[in-house]
């Protein structure tokens, strides 16, 4: 059967992290034929390799480091004998098999290069000999010389010869250091074995030489441990590496045929215990863990740059105790992750604790409403450390809500059930308390943000450097933002708690708008804060209509006055005048306006009768205006506020400064905030 090299060649496709896999390849062939030379010390074994260098890569930024043109890699191993030229001759040979050779190698070559030359001085019996040809894709292999050698040494010399694959070479501008460092890892299994001879990469452009060997001083084996997943058996060799660089992830890497196959892998991702390094004598260290199998040896790819393993069963299930038959590396990974925990329990236990801290931290300083959370470590246990607060807070929440989500069902099973007896409250007290907890933590961080609040509403009132004040629309976003409804805003949105938490249930709100805007009454005016109460649905048929409208059972009104100003808005000079000159007028229109509708149309009505309640809120009242005003009727209360009753209107009018409101929020929350932060 004539299978032409062009077609297998064809068939090898490269990706630009496969850049140096021809090379691996050739070394690896080298490595194998120097294991078979059985009259050489390990110490007299010796692979180099050239680099020939090309031009520098297109849309070059940074790189001062031009691309591979050639190279080639030279050993002193057995050579191209009778039978190993016959070998390289037969596609898929079987010949070097028990070394972990597909005999494909050599045309993943030829998928990155143009040719293989090839020039061998090997000894037969008691002859030298020597051997010269090249290999390519349309005329395969062509003998150039056989000869008895004038030279008794051995000495292969294999050209990987003018790099044209443009999706590879851009990524072969490499340094010889980095190219010594690339071929450390991919032969490492060679060096745990202890069959790696000497090798060394020379750039022919500058004479740099950088030793492979040296490099594998910084790694130290620590152990090598076996274990199966499903049917299948493997086995790992854990390396320790002194943390350099920027590096910061400990991996696995796939091997088949003695050859590191792909890229490493992050072992954080499977557990993220392994996001740091390990800590031993004050130093960090990560692993580089190398796998071997027999079953990886039978998935890997002929180019030997994958498997032919999915990273995830189809169904999505991770059950390592119901795998029996085909493989996913999800299921490997979290086999071995599981060994390396247990391995190095004593830094994860550290990771662990810190980890834990850090969340105890974060939910005492910027989550309160988990704090049931900072005593249940096997909840916190499961949360990944190294996470951003964005991650924490997506982590917790998760579990909170799938937690809130079960008792509430436990809870409304108990309820549909309907027998009442010791047994089902037995059942349920554990959920009834865990719900507690769960709304205690909700309410925990409202108060955290409520303080926050007044805390802010002091500072604006405070003058700054220049003695500026905060403008009055400042101190009224900050209780409700302007320009907006209650049917365009939310309850958390709002602060409105700072003036008194009853206005929290009022059904109509609006903000600085025109009254006509929120009223259909046909006025100028615009009050602060415009409040409307309806009577309960129960007491007023009208409000089961389609619009909600009828008589409303009170009406609130709010003006605020800038910080630093006199409280008036008239001649600064003249102080004759009534606080309730500010805001009598708005309760006028809806006593007495001729369309007296809210903002959907529909309507609205205010008596007589219909409890009015009105409030100045200023910064500083003078003694003149204080003196004119008791003389109209108004009265100081104990606290410092001043207010005047209208009988025949149903009207309470409240003046105050802003001190006394900060005053008297913070006094309601005292006793809150006492139990919170003390």
């Amino acid at each position: 059967m004539d299978l032409p090299v062009q077609n297998i060649v064809g068939e090898v496709d490269l990706k630009p992290t496969d850049a140096l896999l021809p090379l691996f390849e050739t070394v690896a062939n080298a490595i194998v034929s120097l294991k078979q030379t059985k009259d050489l010390n390990k110490d007299e074994k010796k692979i180099q390799v050239q680099v020939i260098r090309g031009e520098f890569p297109q849309n070059n930024i940074i790189s001062n480091t031009r691309t591979i043109q050639s190279l080639k890699v030279i050993d002193n191993g057995n050579g191209f004998t009778d039978i190993n030229f016959k070998s390289y001759q037969t596609a898929y040979s079987r010949h070097n098999k028990a070394f972990g050779c597909k005999g494909i190698g050599r045309f993943t070559v030829l998928a990155a290069f143009e040719e293989i030359n090839i020039s061998s001085t090997y000894k037969d019996g008691d002859i030298w000999k020597y051997i010269e040809f090249k290999f390519d894709p349309i005329n395969e292999v062509t003998i150039i010389d056989v000869k008895e050698s004038e030279e008794s040494i051995r000495k292969t010399i294999v050209e990987l010869s003018s790099c044209y694959n443009e999706t590879i070479k851009k990524q072969t501008a490499l340094s010889v250091s980095k190219i010594a460092e690339e071929i450390m890892r991919h032969c490492l299994i060679y060096y745990l074995c202890d069959d790696l001879p000497l090798i060394e990469v020379l750039d022919l452009e500058n004479g740099e030489i950088a030793l492979v060997n040296d490099l594998y001083r910084q790694v130290s084996k620590d152990r090598e441990r076996n274990f199966t997943v499903g049917n299948e058996s493997f086995k790992c060799y854990i390396t320790k590496t002194e943390k350099v660089n920027n590096r910061k992830n400990h991996y696995i890497h796939y091997c088949a045929n003695s050859r590191v196959v792909g890229l490493g892998r992050s072992i954080g991702r499977v557990n993220s215990i392994f996001s740091y390094p390990l800590i031993e004598s004050g130093k960090g260290y990560y692993l580089d863990v190398y796998v071997v199998s027999e079953y990886l040896n039978k998935k890997v790819y002929h180019a030997r740059n994958g498997f032919t393993i999915p990273q995830q069963r189809e169904n999505g299930l991770l059950n390592l105790e119901e795998i029996t038959s085909e493989l996913c590396f999800d299921n490997i990974e979290k086999a071995l992750a599981d060994l390396l925990a247990n391995e190095y329990d004593d830094f994860v236990k550290a990771m662990q604790d810190r980890n834990i801290k850090e969340l105890k931290d974060y939910i005492s300083s910027k989550a309160p409403r988990y704090r049931r959370y900072i005593g249940r470590e096997d909840i916190l246990s499961l949360i990944p450390p190294n996470l951003t607060d964005d991650k924490k807070e997506e982590a917790l929440y998760k579990i909170s809500f799938n937690e809130k989500k079960s008792i509430d069902l436990k809870i409304q099973r108990f309820i549909d059930r309907g027998e009442v007896n010791r047994e089902n409250i037995e059942a349920i007290k554990k959920e009834l308390v865990e719900k507690t907890a769960y709304d205690a933590d909700n309410l925990s961080e409202y108060m955290i943000r409520r303080k926050a609040i007044i805390d802010l509403f002091s500072r604006f009132l405070e003058a700054d450097q220049n003695g500026k004040y905060k403008l009055e629309e400042d101190i009224h976003n900050l209780i409700f933002p302007m320009g907006v409804t209650d049917r365009e805003i939310t309850y958390d949105s709002h602060n409105l708690w700072l003036l008194d938490e009853r206005f929290a249930t009022y059904t109509f709100i609006a903000s600085d708008k025109p009254i006509t805007s929120i009223s259909q009454n046909r006025s100028r005016k615009e009050p602060d804060l415009l409040m409307i109460d309806r009577p309960p649905m129960f007491d007023n048929p009208i409000s089961f209509a389609p619009e909600q409208s009828g008589e409303i059972s009170s009406m609130v009104v709010f003006e605020f006055k800038r910080p630093g100003e006199i409280a008036h808005q008239k001649n600064k000079a003249d102080y004759r005048w009534e606080f309730s000159e500010l805001i009598e007028g708005y309760f006028d229109d809806f006593l007495y306006g001729n369309s007296k509708k809210n903002y959907r149309g529909s309507q609205v009505v205010v008596r007589k009768e219909t409890p009015k309640f009105g409030y100045v809120i200023v910064d500083i009242i003078p003694e003149q205006l204080e003196v004119y005003n008791i003389g109209k009727g108004y009265r100081k209360t104990p606290f410092g506020t001043f207010y005047k009753i209208y009988p025949d209107l149903n009207m309470h009018i409240e003046v105050l400064r802003f001190s006394q409101l900060i005053q008297a929020v913070e006094k309601r929350h005292t006793p809150f905030f006492d139990k919170l932060f003390k």
